[in-house]
């Protein structure tokens, strides 16, 4: 490490973090905070072994805190703390000190020696995390073998220092699953490549591929058997992810249609086995996801998707609406990528040291997207909205409110709307008392809308009612 000099007390000499991609690199050096006076004119920390470029929660190591005077070296034995213990913390260790971190969070290390006080740089400490991208591809949208683009090319990023993405590809065309694990090498598009070659091309990130997907029968094409294959793909695909990461953060991102009643991958994988295959994903990894992001399909903030979802995530992104379906007025491919959740997860993971931020950024995005189509929504009268909500409020409030749902329907003459009345409006129509609806508004932790744009229709949320034959509605 390079020592600073007492004299330099610029902002920048007093916290130079070093920052690429959001992780943590090399402490460079020590600055005396601003006004401090100290006859050691110099304190240097010496890394053993160089810290890391990448600093997560356990990494670990030790240095040495010396002060120097007309020349001399001065090993600090006392007076070294860190600025946030829950991020860093620092203990002696014979004739040195043990740097740990212990969270997520930005800390420094601190020492106080004669009068003065001196940092080491910044550290930004940060979970790593894996999403699993999944798409479901019909023919309709492309073939297995095409001209390039398309679902791969919709994120170009497919790692940084802080976030990983795995992609899952329901391939209708080849009744098959493929997960994909995309590097910077991949070319999302032709070039100088035939449509043949570009699929090779692609192929050749494929890690894991489950053929025999059944075929829908004529009648049903979200049938119990298509179900059992997703199912079962997907556990095995979950197994693989938490033996690649067991220490990393995983969250499940779906990128399509959608509709509200528990299910996932447009409608295919029943709620019963979408739970199923959950609850095989946490076990496995000892812990709940992160968050399940159903933020981009439409309607799929209804009440059976968080009672399903919500037992497996620490958080749930989703819109009770119809999502999507506008256009930004005056569209340029920088507004395009400046509003994709899936493309700017890497700098939010950055950039936010808790996942509730980096969600709450997350949705903020949705509303950046509506400002910029503020316009084309206008004039279409297109309501927008998407929330966040925190699985550990939801289980409280599902406890709360199914008592009253129940009691409710036992003498409900009206229209029940399932799946598309709004959930909040029912209970304040029908006296719900004020703590359950308090409850109701402490677990949608941030929401965002295009009400103030035009006059909405009507009253919405947040949350749909669940259909009046759900079965846990039955008593």
């Amino acid at each position: 490490m390079i020592p600073c000099s007492a004299s330099d007390k610029s902002p920048r000499a007093l916290l130079r973090s070093v920052f690429i991609a959001g992780s943590v690199v090399a402490v460079l050096c020590a600055a005396v905070i601003a006004g401090a006076e100290t006859r050691h004119g110099v304190v240097n920390f010496e890394p053993m072994p160089p810290v890391p470029t990448t600093v997560r929660p356990g990494d670990t190591g030790h240095f040495r805190a010396t002060a120097y005077r007309n020349g001399r070296r001065i090993r600090l034995a006392s007076g070294v703390t860190s600025t946030n213990p829950a991020v860093l913390t620092v203990q002696p260790e014979g004739d040195r000190w043990r740097w740990r971190v212990v969270g997520t969070g930005d800390a420094a290390t601190r020492v106080q020696h004669e009068g003065g006080t001196f940092l080491s740089d910044g550290v930004r400490a940060r979970r790593h995390n894996v999403a699993l991208r999944t798409v479901y591809v019909p023919p309709e949208w492309h073939g297995f073998v095409h001209d390039g683009g398309g679902w791969p090319s919709a994120v170009p990023v497919k790692e940084s220092q802080n976030l990983k993405y795995f992609e899952a590809a329901v391939w209708v065309e080849k009744r098959a699953v493929h997960l994909y694990e995309f590097d910077g090498s991949f070319e999302p598009h032709l070039f100088d490549r035939s449509p043949e070659q570009w699929a090779a091309h692609r192929e050749s990130f494929r890690v894991m591929q489950f053929t025999g997907l059944p075929l829908p029968p004529a009648d049903n094409p979200y049938s119990r058997e298509i179900s059992f294959f997703l199912r079962q793909a997907f556990k095995d695909i979950a197994t693989y992810l938490v033996s690649r990461y067991p220490d990393s953060e995983h969250h499940f991102i779906f990128d399509g249609h959608g509709a509200p009643g528990g299910r996932l991958i447009e409608y295919r994988l029943h709620a019963d086995d979408a739970d199923e295959m959950l609850a095989h994903w946490t076990a496995a990894l000892e812990r709940p996801l992160g968050v399940i992001d159903m933020g981009g399909p439409c309607d799929k903030a209804g009440y059976e998707d968080l009672a399903n979802f919500c037992r497996h995530a620490q958080f749930y992104v989703g819109s009770d609406m119809p999502n999507g379906g506008f256009k930004i007025d005056e569209w340029t491919v920088e507004k395009h990528y400046e509003v994709q959740a899936d493309v700017q997860y890497h700098r939010l993971f950055t950039q936010q040291a808790e996942l509730r931020g980096v969600l709450v950024e997350r949705v903020n995005l949705q509303r950046k997207s509506y400002e910029y189509a503020r316009q084309n929504m206008i004039e279409n009268q297109w309501p927008q909205a998407s929330s966040l909500f925190s699985c550990q409020e939801w289980q409280a409030f599902h406890q709360a409110v199914l008592p009253f749902l129940r009691d409710l329907l036992e003498d409900f003459d009206g229209s029940w709307e399932g799946r598309t009345g709004d959930l909040l409006a029912v209970l304040v129509a029908n006296g719900a008392e004020p703590e359950l609806i308090e409850n109701f508004r402490r677990l949608i932790v941030h929401r965002v809308d295009n009400s103030d744009f035009f006059e909405w229709p009507e009253s919405r949320n947040g949350i749909t009612l669940p259909a009046r034959e759900w079965p846990v509605l039955q008593r």
